[in-house]
C-alpha cells in the first residue's frame, strides 16, 4: 500500500457551502471529500461525471489552520421552475461564513500505481485547481509517494469518522452515488480535531505521521 501527501493553502478565502443551508450560507470547516476527490480529478483532466477515483484511495484531512468570519452578503437567484428561468432577479441579504486563508493536508492511500499517477498529475494539473468556488484558487505543495503501513495509535491530529469528545462534528458529503440516472450524495459524520485530538484509533502511518484515512 502507497501514500502521498499534499498540503493546500486557500490564497485568500474560502466557502464550503453546505448544502442544507438556505436563509444563512454556512461552511464547513474542513473541505469535503467530495471537493478533494474533484480537485484531483481537475488535476487528472477528467470529464465533470467522471468518478472513478472515488473508487482509487481512502483520504486523510488534517486541518493546519483558518479562521472563520462572517459577512452578510447581497444573493441574487432565479426565478424558475429548474427547466426555464425568468430574467429576473431578486435579491436578499443574509449572513455568509467564509475561512480566511484555510490551510489542509490531504494524503491518498491505494495502490501504487495509482497513487504515482495522482502524483505526477498534481504535480502538472491538466487545469486550474481550486477549493470550493472555481474563483478560490489554491497553492499546492506535493511530496512524493511513500510506502505505508497500517498501526494502532493513542493520539492523532486527523480527521476521524465517528463522533470524539473535544472536537467540531461535521456530517460531510463524501461521494456521488448513482441511483438510475440522477447522483445522490452519501454523507459521513466526522471529528475534526481543532483544539484536542482523537485518541485511541487505528490508522495508517505516512511519512512518520498518523492519519486516519476512510
Amino acid at each position: 500500500m502507497w501514500g502521498i501527501k499534499f498540503k493546500i493553502e486557500g490564497l485568500y478565502f474560502t466557502t464550503f457551502r453546505k448544502p442544507v443551508s438556505t436563509s444563512l450560507i454556512l461552511s464547513y470547516v474542513i473541505p469535503p471529500y467530495t471537493t478533494i476527490r474533484g480537485l484531483i480529478s481537475n488535476a487528472l483532466g477528467l470529464p465533470r461525471d467522471d468518478l472513478r477515483v472515488q473508487e482509487w484511495f481512502k483520504i486523510g484531512i488534517k486541518p493546519l489552520g483558518f479562521r472563520k468570519c462572517r459577512e452578510m452578503a447581497k444573493v441574487l437567484k432565479l426565478k424558475g421552475s429548474g427547466k426555464t428561468y425568468e430574467r429576473v432577479f431578486p435579491s436578499s441579504p443574509m449572513f455568509k461564513e467564509f475561512l480566511v486563508e484555510p490551510k489542509y493536508e490531504i494524503f491518498l492511500i491505494g495502490e501504487e500505481e495509482k497513487i504515482k499517477e495522482v502524483y505526477l498529475a498534481l504535480l502538472n494539473p491538466k487545469r486550474p485547481l481550486y477549493l470550493g468556488s472555481s474563483d478560490d484558487l489554491v497553492d499546492i505543495e506535493v511530496f512524493e509517494p511513500v510506502e505505508v503501513k497500517e498501526v494502532e495509535t493513542n493520539e492523532v491530529w486527523s480527521v476521524a469518522p465517528g463522533v470524539y469528545e473535544g472536537c467540531n462534528i461535521e456530517k460531510v458529503p463524501y461521494k456521488f452515488v448513482k441511483v438510475g440516472k440522477k447522483f445522490e450524495v452519501e454523507y459521513k459524520t466526522v471529528s475534526v480535531p481543532i483544539r484536542n485530538s482523537i485518541k485511541e484509533v487505528n490508522c495508517f502511518k505516512i511519512y512518520n505521521e498518523c492519519v486516519v484515512a476512510v
